[in-house]
């Protein structure tokens, strides 16, 4: 199940899935004031497993700390080539607004290929999101992709009719349209939920 956040000034969605047996689930990006992800979480009785980052600009990353500290028992995910934009005010784009900041974590650090799993192994309903790492709109931006629900999360390497800007600090436009070629290679039946704006498939963008 999927639970969409949509706030800020830029409209960065922050979800909360999890499994429906075992209630696991995961919060993919912190761009939302984590009170009103915790209400929801309560009201649910959703145990949350990883606090997940596609990537470290601050409308992704803006209170990863503080979801630290509500959801202490999580482990906060990000990919291991985003360490230079977390800590770098200029690359996070904190430096726009009136507090730059580094987003300083005790983070769990994932590569392609690794997977975070919802729920129990054995179960049907068991979700195995596969971190897959396109790098364009920041050397570390990944997807997280569950192959049994042809579910994935494209934070902002692929929107409905977009994809994520290259101009920024650390932005590679020749590793963009590597990664997207990537992902319009991919089952065209795939439902992707994006950092910003609505959800679409694969086919409806290729």
């Amino acid at each position: 199940m999927i639970k969409i956040f949509s706030c800020g000034l830029l409209d960065t969605n922050t979800y909360v899935v999890f499994e429906s047996t075992s209630k696991e689930g995961m919060i993919i990006d912190c761009g939302v004031d984590p009170s009103i992800v915790l209400s929801f979480v309560t009201e649910n009785g959703i145990s949350i497993k990883y606090v997940v980052l596609t990537h470290g600009h601050f409308d992704h990353a803006e209170y990863a700390e503080e979801y630290e500290k509500v959801f202490e028992n999580a482990k906060i995910v990000c990919h291991v080539d985003e360490k230079q934009v977390l800590y770098d005010t200029e690359a996070n784009l904190s430096s726009w607004g009136r507090f730059p900041h580094c987003y300083d974590c005790n983070y769990t650090y994932v590569k392609e290929g690794d997977i975070l799993t919802l729920g129990e192994k054995s179960a049907k309903t068991c979700m195995n999101f596969k971190v897959l790492h396109t790098p364009g709109h920041t050397p570390g931006s990944m997807c997280l992709y569950d192959e049994k629900s042809k579910i994935m999360f494209t934070g902002d390497t692929l929107f409905k009719r977009s994809y994520g800007r290259t101009d920024f600090k650390y932005g590679n436009t020749a590793d963009m349209y590597s990664s997207l070629r990537r992902l319009f290679s991919m089952d065209r039946d795939i439902t992707f939920y994006p950092g910003h704006y609505g959800s679409s498939t694969i086919g409806d963008e290729v």
